[in-house]
C-alpha cells in the first residue's frame, strides 16, 4: 500500500507517507503560505526517502473545516495529481472527524462535541458519540449561541477557546492512522465529489456582500 496524507487546513500542517510498511512523517509551519510551503516539503520528505510521487495508490487530504487558502491548496495538489495519474483514489477528511478520532484514542466514556475557532466570534462545531461517530452534521456556531452545547467540548491545543476543557493537538501519525482506517472501511470519494469543507463564506465574500449592502 502507497498513501499521501496531508493536512493543510491549519497554520501547521502534517504530511504522512506509506510506503508498503514504511512510514515516513514532517510537521511544518504553512504561515499563510500553504502552496509555497506544503510542496517543498511534500518534494523534501521524498527525496530524503527516495519516494516517486507516480507511486502513490492513495492521497487523503484534510478538506475542512479550517483555513479557507489551506484547503484550497490541499485539494488542489490532490486534483493535480489525479490528472497525472487517474486511477488515483481520494479519501476526504473532515477536520472534526479528526479530532474526535484522536480524542476517542484516549477516552471513550461519553458524548462529546469538537469545537475549532472560526473567527469573527464563529465556531465550527459537531457532536459525537463516546465512539467517535458523528450524531449531528459539522455547523458553525456564533459565540451569543454557543450555549447550545453541553458537556464535554473538545478543542485544538492552537486555538483559544476557554469553554474547551479538553485539548488535543493535530498531528502526522494520527493523520496517517486515520487515513488508513478510512481506506480499510473503503470510504473513498469521486474527484467530481472530492469538495472543501467551509461552513462559512471566506472573509472576500462577506466584505463583497457588506460592500453591496452600502451601495
Amino acid at each position: 500500500m502507497k498513501v499521501l496524507a496531508l493536512n493543510t487546513a491549519f497554520s501547521n500542517s502534517d504530511v504522512a507517507i506509506l510506503i508498503d510498511d514504511k512510514k515516513f512523517y514532517s510537521s511544518f509551519a504553512s504561515n499563510s503560505k500553504h502552496s509555497e510551503n506544503a510542496l517543498v516539503c511534500i518534494d523534501k520528505l521524498l527525496r530524503q526517502n527516495n519516494v516517486d510521487i507516480q507511486n502513490f495508490e492513495t492521497i487523503s487530504v484534510v478538506v475542512g473545516p479550517g483555513s479557507f487558502t489551506g484547503i484550497r491548496i490541499g485539494i488542489a495538489l490532490a486534483k493535480g495529481m489525479c490528472v497525472a495519474k487517474p486511477d488515483l483514489k481520494l479519501v476526504s477528511i473532515c477536520s472534526l472527524d479528526l479530532m474526535a478520532y484522536i480524542y476517542v484514542k484516549k477516552h471513550n466514556d461519553k458524548e462529546f462535541w469538537c469545537a475549532i475557532d472560526a473567527l469573527s466570534g464563529n465556531i465550527y462545531v459537531c457532536k459525537y458519540d463516546k465512539k467517535g461517530m458523528r450524531m449531528n452534521s459539522p455547523q458553525m456556531l456564533t459565540a451569543e449561541n454557543i450555549s447550545d452545547i453541553s458537556g464535554v467540548v473538545v478543542g485544538l491545543n492552537d486555538d483559544n477557546l476557554d469553554f474547551c476543557l479538553e485539548k488535543v493537538s493535530f498531528n502526522p501519525e494520527s493523520l496517517l492512522d486515520y487515513t488508513l482506517e478510512l481506506i480499510d472501511k473503503k470510504q473513498f470519494v469521486s474527484e467530481s465529489n472530492f469538495l472543501p469543507i467551509y461552513l462559512r463564506k471566506s472573509q472576500a465574500e462577506m466584505g463583497l456582500e457588506n460592500a453591496n449592502k452600502k451601495n
